[in-house]
């Protein structure tokens, strides 16, 4: 095969993908941002990184605030997670890895191709995800 044959032949795969994981993933959004750096005595960082764990916020919120001379974001409460989300983050993980492996594979191969393995994997993590999302529903209907 030749490279352009290779790179259509990947890309026909990678939409293979995509359809089959579409009802189950967001849409990827383009970030909207980007980021600004800039340099600060070590101890000035330590001392605004403390300031601001202390006040429950990021950092990033409080800089913009001093930026844009805007008052600072209300602070947010720390929610305890409940056993079901400790549970669903658990399954969600497991999934996740088994997901990631599955891909990282098919991005080694010089023409990854989905094999019918694949195939019922990601149609098990597709069910999975359904019935994760079903349960975070109330166990109606997704």
């Amino acid at each position: 095969m030749t490279d352009p044959e290779i790179a259509r032949d990947r890309q026909d795969h990678l939409a293979q993908l995509r359809q089959l994981m579409a009802p189950i993933l967001p849409p990827l959004l383009e970030p909207e941002t980007e980021m600004l750096t800039c340099r600060v005595p070590a101890k000035e960082h330590q001392a605004l990184k403390a300031w601001c764990q202390e006040q429950g916020l990021p950092l990033s919120d409080y800089v913009r605030s001093r930026l844009y001379d805007r008052p600072l974001p209300r602070r947010q409460p720390k929610e305890r997670l409940s056993s079901l989300d400790r549970q669903v983050i658990v399954a969600l993980n497991g999934l996740s890895t088994s997901l990631n492996q599955t891909v990282r594979r098919l991005n080694q191969q010089d023409s990854p191709e989905l094999t019918e393995s694949d195939r019922q994997l990601l149609q098990i993590l597709q069910t999975q995800l359904k019935e994760i999302q079903t349960q975070l529903r109330g166990g109606g209907d997704p």
